[in-house]
C-alpha cells in the first residue's frame, strides 16, 4: 500500500502562479497525496483558482485565514491538518516534475529515510528555464544542515 503525501502549500497573492502549481500536483505519476493550501489572505483572484480546483479534485483542501500571518504561520496551519504519512512542501509558485514524488519516495523507501530533499531549477516568471540549478548534497548530518540554508 502507498502511503500518503501530504503537500503543503501556502498562497499569498498567487494566482499568476497557483493553478501551474496545482496541475503539477494533479499531474504526478505518485498518486497518493492530499494537497493543503493555506491562503493567507489574499487580495487578488486566488482564493478562486483555488476553489475551482478544490471543486474539482477531493485530495486538494483549503483552508482560508482570516488575518496575514506569513508563510511560516500557513505552513504549521496546514501541518496541523495534514493526514500523510510524509509531508511535502510546494510553494504556490513552484513547479514539480511528474515523477518528483514517485521518484522521491520509492528513494526514502528504498534506503529507509525519514527524510529528503532534492536539488532544484529556477526558473523565470514566465517558466523558461534560467539554466539554474540548485544541487543537493550528497549527505548532510544535523551538524552540516545547520551550516547550510540549502534546504
Amino acid at each position: 500500500m502507498n502511503k500518503t503525501v501530504s503537500i503543503i502549500t501556502p498562497s499569498y497573492n498567487s494566482s499568476k502562479f497557483i493553478e501551474e502549481c496545482i496541475e503539477s500536483v494533479i499531474s504526478q505519476t505518485y498518486q497518493e497525496w492530499e494537497m493543503i493550501i493555506v491562503d493567507d489572505c489574499s487580495i487578488d483572484n486566488s482564493r478562486k483558482l483555488i476553489n475551482k480546483y478544490v471543486n474539482q479534485d477531493k485530495r486538494i483542501r483549503s483552508i482560508f485565514l482570516k488575518e496575514n500571518v506569513g508563510s511560516a504561520q500557513a505552513r504549521n496551519t496546514a501541518i496541523k491538518e495534514a493526514e500523510g504519512e510524509y509531508i511535502a512542501f510546494l510553494d504556490s509558485d513552484d513547479l514539480w516534475f511528474p515523477e518528483k514524488l514517485e521518484k522521491q519516495i520509492e528513494f526514502m523507501e528504498r534506503n529507509d529515510f525519514a527524510f529528503s530533499f532534492t536539488s532544484y531549477e529556477t526558473i523565470t516568471e514566465d517558466g523558461s528555464s534560467n539554466s539554474s540549478i540548485i544541487k543537493a548534497p550528497v549527505k548532510m548530518n544535523y551538524n552540516s544542515y545547520l551550516k547550510n540554508t540549502i534546504i
